[in-house]
């Protein structure tokens, strides 16, 4: 803990030169996204405006004869708002608030065009140790304003159980991928475990089996990544991860309930129709609704807030409960790439998903050698920010807040 803390002073060292600026809020913004309002979306504003101002002073330097890719990165970028705004245009009635959130992705494109003339090594160990920093804060938080609690279920003041742990996740694997300077291996290795037992805990508190799902496959993409050249190290580790998912089954009772759960509830409804009182089951016949939205709206996508009438969706899926129902008209989609899919259609909701994950996944594992001992990697780094909140997105909405976009979109246009 004495280490981070040195070496995070030594990081957000603030002088008139705006990188410094930039490194500060690159380790704030991390370190209290989960516990402090605001701070994601204040954060994003202050770094666009930093880089909005360099941009003017110079830009032809930022601007002029970028190579192809530059240009595919910034479409990747800014494909949120893109679609966003070609659907409402395509439906003939735009609405303002909804254009609000995929507007981030206007701010992430500066930000993106302005780092792209800068060396971002410092940058990206700023974003790791705060990462880092910000899930020790986040248990603290649980521990210190209880208060806070959903019931059973971990949160603090304004951000739910089901959005803390999978963003706490995200920050894990941001923190995770890479080498930690100026610290033996062994000392490495403790600091990062005990990370990542502190990002469990807040997974367990909050009852989201989305974010154990997340988490699992972000430890599995971190054995395979770290430990790519050697097998024998890839079999003990993962020997090592898959005994801990068994002990953790094993002693802790909210892990066996929810799984259970989730499994039994599936297994009735495949097998006889019913569980439609599990969100399991639920979240299942919520995508066979949007897959009829989809059906019905193929090209330019349903509006939010539209949803046929109970009946008709009824004939077209009989297992439908007035449960499940009201839960889609009221929170919509329990699924992000759904989601996406059926608010702006096949194709401009594929061009969201195709620069909220699939490009930046594409980056990571195109033309990669190896994994690199850099604590600058910026491959394995965007690895650990979009594996899990895309994996979270199977089954929750990671962007359904102004916030997530915020923190996503600044952190997609650093990496």
């Amino acid at each position: 803990m004495t280490w981070m803390f040195q070496n995070s002073g030594r990081v957000i060292k603030i002088s008139k030169n705006p990188d410094n600026w930039m490194l500060a809020i690159a380790f704030l913004i991390p370190a209290f996204f989960l516990v402090l309002k605001s701070v994601a979306n204040i954060g994003l504003f202050l770094v666009f405006f930093i880089s909005c101002w360099a941009i003017s002073k110079e830009p032809r330097e930022y601007l002029v004869k970028r190579g192809a890719q530059f240009w595919v990165m910034a479409a990747c970028l800014l494909s949120p708002f893109l679609a966003e705004l070609l659907a409402q245009f395509g439906r003939g009635h735009l609405i303002a608030p909804s254009l609000d959130g995929p507007s981030r992705a206007i701010l992430a494109v500066a930000i993106f065009v302005y780092l792209s003339k800068k060396y971002c090594g410092d940058l990206i160990l700023a974003l790791r140790l705060g990462s880092g920093f910000g899930i020790v804060l986040v248990v603290a938080y649980l521990l210190i304003f209880p208060e806070d609690y959903w019931g059973s279920r971990a949160a603090t003041y304004f951000v739910d159980p089901i959005t803390l742990p999978c963003f706490a996740v995200a920050l894990l694997g941001m923190f995770l991928f890479g080498r930690l300077p100026k610290i033996s291996k062994p000392l490495e290795i403790i600091f990062k475990f005990s990370i990542t037992m502190l990002t469990v805990y807040v997974a367990v508190e909050s009852s989201s089996r989305s974010s154990w799902v997340a988490g699992f496959i972000l430890l599995e993409a971190f054995i395979l990544y770290s430990f790519r050249h050697s097998f024998r190290k890839q079999l003990v580790a993962n020997l090592f991860l898959l005994a801990g998912a068994i002990a953790l089954f094993q002693m802790s009772a909210v892990v066996s309930t929810r799984a259970l759960e989730a499994i039994y509830g599936l297994v009735d409804f495949f097998n006889y129709g019913e569980g439609q009182e599990t969100s399991s089951v639920q979240r299942v016949l919520m995508v066979l609704i949007d897959i009829e939205l989809l059906r019905q709206s193929p090209f330019l996508g349903t509006q939010d807030g539209v949803m046929p009438a109970f009946e008709y969706l009824k004939s077209m899926i009989p297992n439908l409960d007035r449960g499940t129902y009201t839960i889609k008209t009221l929170a919509g989609s329990h699924s992000e790439l759904f989601a996406q899919l059926v608010r702006k259609g096949i194709f401009l909701g594929g061009f969201t998903l195709w620069g909220y994950f699939v490009y930046p996944m594409y980056l990571v594992f195109r033309k990669n050698r190896g994994a690199s001992s850099s604590f600058t990697d910026p491959r394995g780094v965007l690895l650990g920010l979009v594996l899990p909140v895309l994996m979270s997105g199977l089954t929750i909405q990671v962007f359904n807040l102004k916030m997530t976009t915020s923190f996503y979109m600044l952190f997609l246009a650093v990496l």
